[in-house]
């Protein structure tokens, strides 16, 4: 309910410009402080508005993940809610990626900078660590803006990068330009990156990494883009080089999924993300207790994969990848 009022909230206060209130008033001289304390105020309400918003959307997605409803069937994280009024047994969802302690950390009411000031030496350490990993960074260069001078006038053109060359070649009197660079940041909305760096930052960055590893881990592709789950605004490219040890395990899990596809074989994400880090680390225990699997499933799973060549380091033979898809008819 509180999020469904604050979106409505959030609607109406960008019909009227909040998000850019000091625009109206670029006329005013600087001895109009009325108008501008007004501005600032309207800023910095939708800004608080926008923080408690993406507290809140983390909050329920930690929720959803947790949830597990079952009969004969399964029923977990956003299926579950379909049946939560259904006569299930609730169960906790031991195949999720959550971590309902953080809860008590999220600025839900958007005071952000209160939770900032209150953090020891150690958790804004910690923040600024976690700010670091996915944060925006300075994207690639996507296009390049050119105000040109045509004999009707001055008109501007937006051009691909890869049409640069030929486009100065053409001997048209350029008056200025402007690179547009790509996105950066593994999460994208800055309000989330700041939201989830506060509530991770008293449990500590390695729990933040661990989360995220689960998450590229335990979901597939298809699902990490239609649903972020907890970690809203997702970017779909998976920064290897900062997930630390696990970023081999998820190399490994991406290879994996490619000759699955190549042999038109389905496996669950977590399954195959459960063989990719028992491979990698060679921990049994840890292997079960992370991705919910006995240890007769992983040992059965192990030795198919490496039947059709999955866990090798040579590929298939074009051959053996035929007579695979011949056993599948």
């Amino acid at each position: 309910k509180n999020l469904s009022i604050m979106e409505n909230f959030k609607e109406e206060m960008e019909f009227y410009g909040f998000p850019n209130p000091f625009y109206p008033l670029k006329g005013l001289k600087g001895s109009e402080p009325f108008f501008r304390n007004r501005a600032q105020l309207k800023k910095l309400t939708y800004e608080r508005n926008s923080y408690a918003l993406s507290a809140h959307r983390i909050a329920l997605e930690h929720l959803k993940e947790s949830i597990m409803l079952k009969n004969d069937k399964k029923y977990t994280g956003r299926e579950a809610l379909k049946y939560i009024n259904k006569d299930l047994k609730f169960c906790r969802n031991e195949e999720g990626v959550y971590r309902l302690e953080i809860l008590r950390f999220l600025p839900l009411s958007g005071d952000y900078m209160v939770k900032l000031s209150q953090f020891t030496k150690e958790e804004r350490k910690n923040y600024r660590k976690i700010l670091s990993i996915i944060d925006k960074e300075k994207g690639g260069v996507s296009s390049v803006s050119f105000y040109v001078r045509y004999k009707t006038g001055v008109k501007k053109k937006n051009i691909p990068l890869k049409e640069y060359k030929e486009f100065i070649e053409d001997k048209m009197s350029i008056k200025s330009s402007k690179v547009h660079r790509k996105k950066g940041g593994l999460i994208k909305d800055r309000h989330i990156r700041k939201i989830l760096a506060i509530s991770y930052a008293p449990i500590g960055i390695e729990t933040f990494v661990f989360d995220l590893a689960m998450f590229y881990l335990k979901k597939g592709k298809y699902e990490r883009e239609r649903y972020s789950g907890i970690f809203p605004t997702l970017s779909s490219e998976i920064p290897h080089e900062k997930l630390g040890k696990y970023g081999e395990i998820i190399e490994l899990k991406e290879r994996m999924e490619e000759e699955l596809q190549k042999l038109g074989r389905f496996e669950k994400s977590l399954t195959i993300g459960g063989i990719a880090y028992y491979k990698v680390t060679g921990n049994m225990e840890e292997t079960l207790r992370y991705f919910n699997m006995s240890e007769k499933k992983l040992k059965r799973k192990l030795e198919e994969f490496e039947t059709i060549g999955l866990l090798s380091t040579k590929s298939l033979k074009p051959r053996t990848q035929k007579f695979l898809k011949y056993l599948k008819r």
